[in-house]
């Protein structure tokens, strides 16, 4: 066979070609790396659905609210000059309790409420794996392409998809929300929507009550008359070093309201503040998108939904599809006796038809409606081979077992 030079055998591809020790080094260190990348991934997504996190998520957003009724009402009412066991005393206790109660039990039922799992939902057409389109008599009867999970074997529903994070195919899926350990579908979208509300009616109230104890109470202690004092200590320093003696400034204010106000008082006003830039960044967009009727997935990855106009063509359904009236929207994801939820800490009664067949709105009507009559006078102008360059599964074959 001749010499080798370092001991080294040549290798060869399919293809007959020789292929360098240092090339097949790197194909398998570059395998070893993603396998590595793909394994802390996995063991990173198992561990934001573990419920030790989930408890430590409890606790972070409980903090403020829990802190706040127990520890730092007496004192914010004491600041307020709010006489104990009065109906003012007891009015602000009250409205406190419930906030906190509805805020911390829909976080709650967010976390551990199942979503909605596609597995055991069968499509109205059996055969096929389609659903119907819902809507009213202006709607046209059609149904949806079949789209179907390799993954989990089974069909999804219109707006559902499969999280890669839980899984399994998540029946009207808005997003997978690692903060919850959780993926927000149509079970718990009304609880998601709603720990948003009340955290931000409870945070306001807080943030209220915090910056009047903190600042209004007797005409010694307000903030104003402090700053020049402070500044005079350290008015040498600012001189030398104007940041640092600006900061030392700050510090030496905030030490002393501490002292004539009491550390309850500004720790709950530093966690309101802290906590409402979150809910006002993601609570605003998410009560956006569910006023709209529009799912995160549905926003990140539009176009990727279709309905069958007839054998072998389909339609796409663009944005704003099942957009309806906001009232209409939200009641889908809280059910029929919405109000009650607003009031106590309770689930709510959802009509499964809305998500098995969401009706669409009457622009989508319309526009699915002229769709169908240019296909009649015109014909399909672009032709697709397979369905999958769509973007869906049409499933097995009928004469393959399901």
């Amino acid at each position: 066979m001749g010499l080798r030079q370092r001991g080294q055998e040549e290798e060869w591809d399919g293809n007959g070609e020789e292929v360098k020790p240092n090339q097949v080094d790197d194909a398998e260190c570059k395998a070893k790396d993603c396998h590595k990348h793909e394994h802390q991934n996995l063991r990173c997504r198992r561990f934001l659905a573990s419920p030790q996190w989930k408890c430590f998520t409890l606790v972070v957003v409980g903090f403020t609210p829990v802190f706040g009724v127990i520890l730092a009402m007496p004192h914010l009412l004491a600041e307020l000059h709010v006489e104990p066991h009065t109906w003012s005393y007891w009015l602000h206790y009250g409205f406190g309790s419930w906030i906190s109660i509805q805020f911390l039990y829909n976080f709650l039922a967010t976390q551990w409420r199942d979503p909605g799992n596609c597995k055991s939902i069968k499509p109205s057409q059996e055969v096929t794996g389609q659903f119907e389109l819902g809507g009213g008599d202006d709607a046209p009867r059609l149904l949806y392409a079949p789209n179907w999970c390799t993954k989990c074997s089974n069909w999804k529903p219109p707006r559902s998809h499969h999280c890669s994070s839980c899984n399994r195919c998540i029946l009207r899926m808005d997003h997978h929300c690692p903060f919850t350990g959780n993926c927000i579908g149509a079970f718990n979208h009304g609880h998601f929507v709603l720990f948003y509300i009340f955290a931000f009616i409870g945070l306001t109230y807080s943030l209220v009550l915090s910056l009047m104890a903190a600042y209004t109470t007797d005409h010694a202690s307000r903030w104003t008359e402090l700053i020049l004092p402070k500044y005079k200590e350290h008015k040498d320093t600012v001189g030398k070093h104007f940041m640092t003696g600006l900061t030392g400034v700050a510090v030496s204010i905030i030490l002393e309201v501490l002292r004539r106000k009491g550390w309850e008082v500004m720790i709950q006003l530093a966690a309101s503040v802290l906590a409402f830039i979150p809910v006002l960044g993601t609570g605003v967009p998410a009560f956006q998108m569910a006023w709209f009727n529009t799912t995160t997935m549905e926003r990140l990855f539009p176009m990727k939904e279709y309905v069958q106009l007839k054998a072998q063509v389909y339609c796409p359904l663009g944005p704003g599809f099942y957009r309806q009236s906001g009232r209409e929207n939200l009641k889908m994801i809280l059910g029929k006796r919405w109000w009650i939820r607003l009031l106590f800490p309770v689930p709510g009664q959802l009509d499964m038809d809305l998500f098995l067949a969401p009706p669409p709105s009457q622009a989508g009507s319309q526009a699915l409606l002229q769709r169908i009559e240019q296909v009649k006078e015109n014909g399909v102008k672009q032709e697709v081979k397979h369905c999958q360059d769509l973007g869906f599964d049409p499933g097995p074959r009928p004469e393959q077992s399901v």
